[in-house]
């Protein structure tokens, strides 16, 4: 017998070629099928959150997209009244944002996972109106800067509680299916529905 075909030399300065190199096609398929399932698991979870805001008085729309780590990014959208309020009310205001009621999960492939409700938020009456509605409540009011005042009343807690915002709401749309016929006095609705 060959004493140098039985005997192994553990000693070679030969470089050992990595062992994952060498896996078979099973074992390939098999990392392959693990690592579609684990990707489509992570980019599956809906891990970043979308919420809407409005701005009270203009309706300028902003939409904050929360990352799975935290970091927040936030983009703009004109609407008709945001256009049209700075040339018919004031020039420049303060945003003033409310929450969209609805907060969306979204996946890693921008696909909506799930929603969530939050219905006592503030400000959920101004998403009933569309930015046209509003334009037009601002249209009939002698005085804009009244109307202004009515919507940041939306946003109290005072007039949320008992549904007051919805009152007015409901007022507004009644005065705007009679033809906006008389005067709205939004002190007087404002007072009401904080009683």
């Amino acid at each position: 017998m060959n004493d140098s075909q039985t005997h192994l030399d553990f000693k070679t300065n030969k470089p050992r070629e990595p062992r994952w190199l060498f896996l078979t096609i099973t074992e390939w398929a098999v990392v392959a099928v693990v690592l579609v399932v684990v990707t489509a698991m992570l980019a599956g979870t809906p891990a970043w959150h979308r919420h809407r805001h409005t701005c009270v008085i203009c309706r300028m729309e902003r939409t904050d997209l929360t990352s799975p780590l935290g970091q927040t990014t936030s983009t703009f959208r004109e609407t008709s009244c945001s256009k049209w309020y700075p040339a018919h009310v004031e020039a420049t205001h303060d945003h003033l944002w409310a929450a969209n009621p609805t907060m969306q999960s979204v996946n890693a492939y921008g696909e909506v996972g799930g929603a969530g409700d939050n219905e006592q938020r503030p400000g959920r009456a101004i998403w009933r109106l569309t930015p046209e509605e509003q334009v037009e409540i601002y249209e009939h009011f002698s005085q804009p800067l009244q109307a202004k005042r009515l919507f940041i009343s939306l946003l109290s807690l005072k007039v949320m509680h008992g549904r007051g915002d919805m009152a007015i709401l409901g007022e507004l749309r009644a005065w705007r299916d009679a033809g906006f016929d008389g005067d709205w006095d939004p002190n007087e609705e404002i007072s009401s529905s904080k009683n």
